[in-house]
């Protein structure tokens, strides 16, 4: 019989937590504002050298917050802990480097005779407990939902999460709290009112008060993902890992009704091709002209469809190039289907072949018709390079074979999005490309997020900028403008050292920042703060691309003073969700 561990919600207030260790720093600093936040004690031992001060100033003036600066003794598991409980503490993390996973053993091994629940970071042989991806009402209903795959990934558990959060209703926190009145009213008082006629002690009034008609209650870093690889030079280590980062992209980006049929063979694929459906079998009955070429396949309404470059007959190809081919650079926008051109959609249903973005929207590929092929590109870290030669390369034997290509690029075709490369590539191959604007999302994704770009008083001016140029390169830094808003995009898994240049510039590094990410979607995710604190922020929060950011006063210039006044105790802001249009289906044909 499997094991399945039990879940449970846990009453922290006023235990002690020991976190020994800070290597992962924004790890640590995320373990420790949820302890506090629990009404829990943080009491941190074996801190790394340059952390200290760190820590201190972040978390210092904090009641439940301890600092203890020494390396850690088994005897701390007890004599840091409570009275009531002899002096054992509560619960611990442990977050020590590799060359001092000894001790951690030692930590565990002793917890276990202790029975003092263990977490170790990466290493879950020395745990006794898991922490769940877990979202929290910003409203505060008292919502939290948690999503744990017990160890097989937690990438995967918070895109699952972010899944479910985000086909939540827009009014969740008040069905919530109005569900939660009138529990209280019934248990509290109707309740009451009723077993006092049923029960003539008051022992079995209290029994029964305790559960009536199921009224009482039920008894990985992700900041890296997009982190910079030199493609044509990476270190044997570098090649080494190359299937996990990929199977973190893959995790992240990738429709979750593929996933179950990927391989690590599929990921170890030299050549690049596309990822094959491992059925083949699948495809016996399908219709002349059906591909079985599906792993890169993103719509989920059917999973036969078909590689016209590689099933069509010899009949059917001569057939096609009767015609000359064309190619069309589609900008799909920044992710909302309201926020998708008319034209934009009428290319993706007249389609033959479709090449798109890693970056496309689930909600956008879903409306491409169910025999019409699609690949995604496989720009993952150390591969974009490689990967966009493989699309240029499908787009002109598509072309060759007579076959209606749409180029499908997440914003606008020449926002940042290659689209002047690629069109004179097809181009100078004979094919001249029609190209469709679309909304950038450098320009979107400020008005979802209600930062004004320009606003008299505030910002006269806007600037786009890249911050990763050609293999890798930080591009020219533009001079500093008070009353200028700056659009970063392609930064955030370089946030170190892009601010690190913005600093040697004379930028203020107290101007307000804004990590927008996943813009129009329903898992959108606003996170404000100042310039200085996005490296901090970005390592601790994680990522969800594709994100940028934003820097200026107008970050903050429709919030009240409160809520954007940030500095060393209270970092930064998160807004989670956007409420998209409701689109009629009838106008998508």
């Amino acid at each position: 019989m499997s094991v399945s561990p039990m879940i449970v919600a846990a009453d922290c207030t006023g235990q002690v937590t020991l976190v020994v260790g800070t290597n992962a720093i924004g790890v640590t600093r995320g373990r420790i504002n949820g302890i506090l936040k629990a009404g829990a004690s943080a009491v941190v031992v074996n801190p790394s050298d340059g952390h200290v001060k760190g820590l201190l100033g972040q978390f210092g003036k904090h009641e439940l917050f301890q600092l203890v600066n020494r390396k850690f003794e088994l005897s701390d598991l007890t004599r840091l802990g409570r009275p009531v409980v002899a002096k054992v503490v509560d619960r611990v993390f442990v977050n020590l480097a590799m060359d001092q996973w000894p001790l951690a053993k030692d930590i565990y091994d002793q917890c276990v005779k202790l029975r003092i629940p263990v977490n170790t970071l990466q290493r879950p042989e020395y745990s006794t407990f898991h922490l769940l991806s877990t979202y929290t009402d910003p409203k505060g209903s008292g919502l939290q939902i948690a999503v744990t795959t017990n160890g097989q990934g937690c990438l995967l558990a918070n895109r699952i999460k972010r899944e479910i959060v985000s086909s939540l209703p827009g009014n969740i926190s008040e069905v919530v709290s109005n569900m939660g009145s009138l529990r209280n009213h019934i248990i509290n008082e109707d309740q009451k009112l009723l077993l006092q006629q049923h029960y003539q002690s008051t022992s079995e009034l209290a029994v029964a008060e305790n559960g009536w008609y199921g009224l009482a209650d039920d008894g990985w870093e992700s900041h890296k993902l997009n982190t910079l690889v030199h493609e044509f030079d990476m270190t044997e280590r570098e090649q080494k890992l190359k299937r996990t980062r990929w199977l973190s992209q893959v995790m992240e980006y990738y429709p979750l009704s593929k996933l179950a049929d990927l391989s690590l063979e599929e990921l170890e694929n030299k050549d690049i091709a596309v990822l094959k459906n491992k059925a083949t079998g699948k495809a016996e009955g399908q219709q002349k002209g059906q591909a079985t070429d599906i792993g890169m396949r993103s719509n989920d309404r059917d999973q036969k469809s078909v590689s016209l470059l590689e099933t069509q007959s010899a009949e059917n190809i001569k057939n096609s190039q009767q015609e000359k081919g064309s190619i069309s650079l589609v900008g799909s926008g920044p992710g909302s289907i309201s926020m998708l051109t008319l034209g934009a959609l009428q290319e993706i249903k007249r389609a033959d072949l479709i090449l798109a973005d890693k970056l496309v929207p689930q909600a956008v590929l879903d409306l491409i018709p169910s025999t019409t092929e699609t690949f995604i590109a496989r720009k993952f870290p150390g591969n974009a390079e490689r990967a966009q030669e493989e699309l240029l390369e499908k787009g002109l034997a598509g072309l060759e074979n007579g076959l209606k290509v749409v180029r499908l690029k997440q914003g606008d075709p020449f926002i940042f999005g290659r689209g002047g490369e690629e069109y004179s590539f097809f181009t100078q191959h004979g094919y001249q490309p029609i190209v469709l604007p679309g909304l950038s999302s450098s320009l979107a994704s400020t008005v979802v997020s209600n930062i004004p770009a320009t606003q008299r008083d505030v910002a006269d001016q806007v600037l786009i900028c890249t911050g990763t140029g050609r293999k890798g390169a930080l591009p020219v830094i533009p001079e500093y403008v008070p009353t200028r808003t700056t659009i970063f995009l392609m930064a955030l898994h370089r946030a170190v050292v892009l601010i690190e240049a913005l600093d040697q510039h004379n930028w203020d590094l107290n101007t307000p920042a804004a990590i927008i990410e996943r813009a129009s979607c329903k898992d959108q995710r606003v996170t404000r703060t100042l310039l200085k604190y996005v490296p901090e922020v970005v390592e601790e929060i994680g990522s969800r691309p594709p994100g940028l950011l934003v820097v200026g006063k107008a970050v903050t210039a429709l919030l009240s003073k409160n809520a954007s006044s940030f500095d060393d105790s209270n970092k930064y802001s998160v807004e989670e969700g956007y409420q998209t249009f409701s689109i009629d289906s009838s106008l998508i044909v």
